[in-house]
């Protein structure tokens, strides 16, 4: 298949390599400093899934260099949640008649703006819960908190239509399943990062860590409560249930399987880019204000890692801090 990874960080340079490695047709689209690397010696991909140096691959750092005699088969968007709606953008002068775009992302509101400008009947979505660690040149996976969970949000997208892609990444080495539930698997995914991600941003820990501070568990539990209540005011659908359940497994199963990974959120901030903070713990607050529901401690995890952006001269973090409904 000919596939475009738009995005070709961490996740991307994972999925579009070891695909590259099963003989699929791969661009990547990303960073200078990343694809020098790959130009010069190979994209070396280690850690969970083998050790492997991969060779091949198309790369470009410019949209307008993408190859377009002939249409992508799968176009795997996997940029940050802010810069969605400007991809979309993009991506949609490149889908041909039977091209399918598929998000591997974190965080709310990746859908709507793909499928803002892209048929819905053209979108699948992925539930991504392993992580990598990236530097030029070489992605490390370093742990695994599940198989990748791919599913179709508009009846409109046979499922069938995912076979041959789920299908292509389990031979190319990366545990994948179907969903038929992608967005309860994506709120998930949500519940996760925004327990852990900015919480190991701001302390530096890998995610084991946070399980035995003094302090941070008891601000995962108000950051998991705040999101089952924020939830239930919108009549969304969580698994499990209730935030009991969700913190039980989260300290008995996801944080062990876990332990070792350092938020990517953290990356971002040393390397001086935006975070997607205002897509995970900013979304929650965004939603309940819009429902009434107070979320100070999402609100508060939000603000601390705009001001650490601010430090590591990310941008203008006044402008990002401004999207915040004050605390109530």
């Amino acid at each position: 298949m000919r596939i475009l990874v738009y995005g070709a960080g961490g996740i991307g340079s994972v999925l579009g390599g070891l695909l590259a490695r099963a003989n699929h047709d791969v661009t990547f689209l990303g960073r200078e400093w990343h694809l020098h690397a790959i130009r010069r010696d190979g994209l070396r991909i280690s850690g969970l899934w083998g050790e492997h140096r991969i060779t091949g691959v198309t790369l470009t750092t410019q949209h307008d260099q993408l190859p377009s005699a002939v249409p992508f088969d799968w176009i795997f968007v996997c940029v940050k949640a802010h810069q969605t709606a400007e991809v979309a953008e993009a991506v949609a002068t490149l889908v041909g008649p039977s091209t399918l775009v598929c998000g591997f992302q974190n965080g709310l509101g990746n859908y709507e703006a793909l499928t803002a400008l892209i048929p819905a009947e053209r979108v699948a979505l992925a539930r991504v819960i392993f992580g990598v660690e990236l530097e030029p040149g070489h992605a490390h996976v370093t742990v695994s908190g599940g198989d990748v969970l791919i599913g179709a949000p508009d009846h409109r997208l046979s499922p069938t239509r995912l076979t041959g892609l789920i299908a292509a990444l389990q031979t190319a080495g990366i545990p994948t399943q179907p969903t038929s539930n992608i967005f309860t698997a994506l709120w998930g995914k949500v519940l996760y990062n925004c327990a852990l991600n900015g919480l190991s941003t701001l302390l530096e820990v890998p995610y084991g860590a946070l399980a035995d501070h003094p302090i941070a568990p008891r601000l995962i539990q108000s950051v998991i409560t705040e999101v089952y209540q924020v939830a239930a005011a919108r009549r969304l659908t969580l698994e499990p249930a209730d935030a009991a359940g969700y913190l039980h497994l989260l300290f008995s199963r996801l944080i062990p399987a876990t332990a070792a990974h350092r938020a990517s959120m953290l990356q971002d901030i040393r390397r001086g880019h935006r975070t997607e903070i205002n897509a995970l713990n900013g979304a929650i607050v965004a939603l309940g204000h819009q429902v009434g529901v107070p979320t100070p401690i999402n609100a508060l995890v939000t603000r601390l890692v705009h001001h650490k952006e601010r430090f590591s001269s990310a941008g203008r973090p006044s402008e990002r801090l401004s999207l915040i409904p004050p605390v109530r």
